[in-house]
């Protein structure tokens, strides 16, 4: 057992001894305030917290009284969707031509990449690169 841990337990210990000799009011009073908490922490945690985009937080059933907040959210999001997916397929089409343009630009003729052994040339030897 670690110094913290017979530390916590003394201290248990010396509260419980304390506790015993409390007054009944005093014992009702400290009850009282525990449900308290108790059911103040209960209702927090059944709300769950949405945050929107300027920082505010909307509590759960506040998005009822702000609907045109959620929409507004989903479509940012659909449109950086979109934008992200049109943005990678530029993307890919530049990567594209350049392969094309190298290709067409190279002193081999167009019917030696038709060969079949340039074929399994370049399967080999994509594979032995990896």
């Amino acid at each position: 057992m670690s110094q913290e841990e017979m530390f916590a337990r003394q201290i248990c210990h010396v509260l419980d001894r304390g506790a015993q000799s409390l007054d009944l009011e005093i014992v009702e009073r400290l009850r009282a305030a525990r449900e308290q908490a108790l059911q103040h922490q209960r209702v927090i945690a059944h709300k769950a917290v949405l945050v929107g985009a300027d920082g505010t937080a909307l509590l759960a059933g506040d998005e009822d009284r702000h609907p045109l907040r959620t929409w507004l959210a989903m479509l940012a999001l659909l449109l950086g969707v979109g934008l992200a997916y049109v943005w990678n397929g530029f993307n890919q089409a530049s990567e594209c031509e350049a392969i094309d343009s190298a290709l067409l630009a190279d002193d081999l003729p167009p019917h030696a990449y038709l060969d079949k052994g340039f074929q399994a040339w370049l399967e080999k030897d994509s594979s032995s690169g990896d």
